[in-house]
């Protein structure tokens, strides 16, 4: 290996790639990186090595394009984006409106970060699921990366401001956008077909939440504030991608697992919100693992009927 190549003198995202594969493929690596990057601007550059970053934590993590945890991911992805904006589209819409008004009140600094709190954590993800929806996927990791990390901040800068779920809420939306930003890129679909997937997911998923809202359609739990509709909806939305990824003509087991784990991880709210009983949570999981089953069987009936008429499409009309 040149000089130049030695372990302290390559650039960063190369040094936490695991040692071996960093020892096979160091010099290429580099030469590849220095390439990509020459003539670039810094903003570019970094793009760049947070690219590469991010390749070597799939690495490390077993989630890369060959792994079969890589593939569910990438099946995951867009079904957790199209929830996080319809749920970012919802709590703009119902939450800022009155966050505004009682800014006059008492603690008008920490309603003041509630107000940037609740901006921060959905403007992103909604322009995320719009840059999706065109393939930019690199601009939905970068926005989904940049409205996690600002969440945080201003958090912290503000201090408590509301209730508890709040304190859950910045571990929800990263483990949700990890899902997202750790995603083989190669593997992510970038068709039209799955932007509309993505796009339907969060429009439809806003419009039962704004509709159950509006309508007094609200379920408390031994007082908790989070909505019946906020959970059973998410779970028949990942239900209904996985019912098309196993009944389709293309079968792909990866995403319709992916699918299904995107519904799962909805449920971590359900871990952090110290008012959520464990009968509520333990209801909310069995009644999710009942939904699968019968999907997963519906799908098979499906295709068990498009096996017994295997002629008809080929008939002339």
């Amino acid at each position: 290996m040149s000089e130049q190549h030695t372990p302290g003198a390559d650039p960063w995202p190369i040094r936490i790639h695991p040692a071996r594969y960093r020892a096979a493929h160091s010099e290429d690596i580099a030469a590849t990186l220095a390439e990509a990057t020459e003539g670039l601007s810094r903003t570019a550059v970094l793009r760049e090595h947070l690219d590469l970053a991010a390749h070597a934590l799939r690495l490390r993590l077993r989630i890369g394009p060959t792994d079969r945890a890589g593939r569910v991911l990438a099946g995951a992805a867009p079904v957790v984006l199209g929830l996080l904006a319809g749920f970012c589209l919802w709590g703009l819409q119902s939450e800022l409106p009155w966050v505004v008004r009682q800014i006059h009140g008492p603690h008008p600094v920490r309603r003041i970060g509630y107000v940037l709190y609740v901006a921060a954590g959905s403007v992103p993800w909604v322009l995320a699921l719009a840059a999706a929806a065109v393939g930019r996927w690199w601009l939905t990791r970068a926005l989904g990366l940049g409205g996690t990390v600002l969440g945080f901040g201003i958090l912290l800068a503000f201090g408590p401001m509301t209730t508890m779920f709040l304190f859950g809420q910045p571990v929800f939306w990263t483990i949700l956008g990890a899902v997202v930003l750790l995603a083989p890129p190669t593997l992510l679909d970038r068709s039209a077909r799955a932007g509309r997937e993505a796009t339907a997911v969060a429009v439809t998923f806003a419009a039962v939440m704004i509709a159950s809202q509006s309508s007094g359609l609200w379920v408390y739990f031994t007082g908790s504030t989070i909505l019946h509709m906020y959970v059973s909806w998410p779970l028949f939305a990942a239900a209904a991608v996985l019912l098309g990824h196993l009944a389709g003509e293309h079968r792909d087991r990866h995403r319709a697992v992916g699918a299904g784990l995107a519904g799962a991880l909805w449920l971590t709210p359900g871990l952090l919100d110290e008012h959520i009983t464990r009968h509520t949570l333990t209801t909310w999981v069995a009644g999710y693992v009942l939904l699968v089953a019968l999907t997963v069987a519906l799908a098979m009936g499906i295709r068990m009927i498009r096996r017994a008429r295997p002629g008809e499409s080929a008939d002339p009309a």
